[in-house]
């Protein structure tokens, strides 16, 4: 396990937050599509950004610090994981499900 102190550990550090700022804003720009188009799926799909790219990140970089700095005992590093995974998984079915609105709302396409 990579410590907080090495190189190593803070560029993987430095690497997680960047992947959830780079995901907040997907998130936010998904959200300025859905305000723009006021559609159903757009709905779906900026919530499943955020949850993936964003929330996803910060749970894991904020739950990685709590452990590191030892505010939250080393045992609740699996629960911590399995919630992190849960919003990630909660995020994919949101972006699946906003795929399958926008596939049935389009109805099969015509041949002119």
């Amino acid at each position: 396990m990579l410590s907080l102190g090495s190189p190593l550990g803070l560029l993987a550090g430095a690497a997680a937050t960047a992947s959830a700022v780079v995901g907040l804003y997907i998130g936010y720009h998904a959200y300025r599509g859905l305000r723009r188009n006021d559609d159903p799926s757009m709905r779906y799909l900026s919530v499943g950004m955020l949850l993936l790219f964003g929330l996803a990140y910060l749970l894991a970089v904020g739950g990685q610090g709590l452990v590191a700095f030892r505010i939250v005992p080393i045992r609740y590093q699996s629960a911590i994981r399995l919630v992190v995974r849960l919003v990630q998984l909660v995020g994919l079915l949101c972006i699946a499900y906003s795929l399958r609105i926008a596939t049935r709302s389009a109805g099969p396409a015509r041949a002119d």
